[in-house]
């Protein structure tokens, strides 16, 4: 059985009945082609250079599967242009910032902490947890969706313009903290530095761009890794001395290229039964695709996240044979059982200084967020169509791998 959609708020639903009658009046308030979209970016920055212009294929991919897949309703198409805007203007600041200041990119990467693996399976907890170090950097959503400011603001607006878009985001999707708890200065996913090469699936957790998410698939990601590198070195020059804590599910599939491009990381690999991170992820997903579309087909969402998760769970074993030894693995119950032990071992494996205000910090950071703080998130695979057994045949060899207890057992 699947729940009915959530209702949107009143505002936005009145917004969306404007767009309706103004699209069959044939006024498009948000344009969604690529002219309108570099036309935004340029006007926004007076910039003009894009760099190495591969990006264009994704970005073809994207509008199209926007167009054909999506369904957006006028609040989802404002979001989404808002998004891939953002994403050229990115694409033209690291450009001239490049031009401008090679000598950011000369110097050497401290080798980054990248916690990864499947979405829901404590990576944002753990990652929280290694933000607690003072010797680690750990970077906020609103430095991750704008990395560089302008070439010619002579104020530093960017914190303060995305504390405006996630009030928004908050009013639209009220649900959203007991599901994935953020805020501006919050530590948060590293996908959004992937965006600006349009290979990236963040732009599938906005919307249901399911052609987009089958041709990304499918692609090399070595060049836009390459530019993530760069984006790393950006955000590593404002805060030299320490080291880069970073996170996403997305490095999950990509262990081999991160290996090529960003060689020396320290690579941390969560691990939880997947038939509890596909119901949970369904269910964020949930949330966020429906306050985008008008026509949210959930067994399709869901079947295309299963999917997706496979292509990405045979991809990292695939590179884990390649390179033993070359992550260290994590274990969702352990680290609810004991996020510091958990932490120490990390520690250990990889010959991190340990320090008192570190562990103090560690402590007062979980006694000031128990578990289920900001609303308890209930789902279940029976909710988005799937069940049980279903996504243990299809995750079969992974769980055996790494002998992942049945849902509500331990490891």
């Amino acid at each position: 059985m699947v729940e009915p959609l959530p209702s949107l708020p009143l505002r936005l639903r009145i917004l969306n009945t404007v767009g309706k009658h103004l699209g069959a009046a044939r006024l498009p308030v948000a344009a969604l082609d690529e002219e309108a979209l570099v036309g935004a970016a340029v006007k926004a920055t007076g910039l003009s250079e894009f760099g190495d212009g591969y990006h264009r294929e994704g970005l073809l991919r994207l509008l199209e599967s926007v167009e054909k897949d999506a369904a957006l309703h006028l609040s989802g198409q404002l979001t989404f242009r808002e998004t891939i805007v953002g994403s050229l203007i990115n694409r033209l600041l690291l450009t001239e910032a490049y031009k401008r200041s090679p000598e950011i990119f000369r110097k050497p990467l401290k080798p980054p902490i990248i916690v990864l693996g499947l979405p829901r399976s404590g990576t944002t907890f753990l990652h929280r947890l290694l933000a607690m170090d003072p010797a680690h950097r750990a970077v906020p959503w609103w430095e991750l969706a704008r990395p560089l400011p302008g070439p010619n603001e002579k104020a530093d607006h960017r914190r303060q313009i995305f504390q405006k878009k996630l009030r928004r985001l908050q009013k639209l999707t009220p649900d959203l903290d007991s599901k994935h708890y953020t805020r501006v200065d919050t530590p948060e996913e590293c996908i959004w530095l992937l965006a600006s090469t349009f290979f990236s699936p963040l732009f599938w957790a906005l919307a249901p761009v399911y052609g987009y998410l089958d041709w990304y698939m499918n692609q090399d990601r070595l060049q836009a890794y390459y530019e993530y590198r760069l984006l790393l070195q950006v955000l590593q020059d404002a805060d030299p001395r320490r080291r880069l804590v970073l996170k996403s599910s997305t490095h999950t599939g990509a262990v081999e290229t991160l290996l090529r491009t960003i060689p020396g990381s320290l690579l941390i690999q969560t691990h939880r039964n997947p038939v509890e991170t596909s119901a949970s992820l369904a269910s964020l997903f949930y949330s966020l695709h429906s306050r985008t579309t008008e026509r949210l087909d959930v067994r399709r969402m869901t079947e295309t996240i299963l999917g997706f998760h496979e292509h990405q769970i045979a991809r990292n074993l695939q590179a884990r044979d390649a390179h033993p030894g070359a992550l260290f693995d994590v274990y969702y119950d352990r680290l609810v059982a004991d996020p510091i032990g958990t932490v120490r071992d990390i520690y250990d494996h990889y010959g991190l200084a340990w320090s008192g205000e570190f562990e103090e910090r560690l402590n007062y950071y979980l006694r000031q967020n128990p578990r289920g703080k900001h609303g308890a998130h209930l789902y279940a695979p029976e909710n988005f169509g799937q069940t049980k057994d279903t996504i243990s045949r299809r995750f079969a060899a992974y769980i055996e791998r790494f002998e992942l207890a049945s849902p509500n057992g331990t490891h």
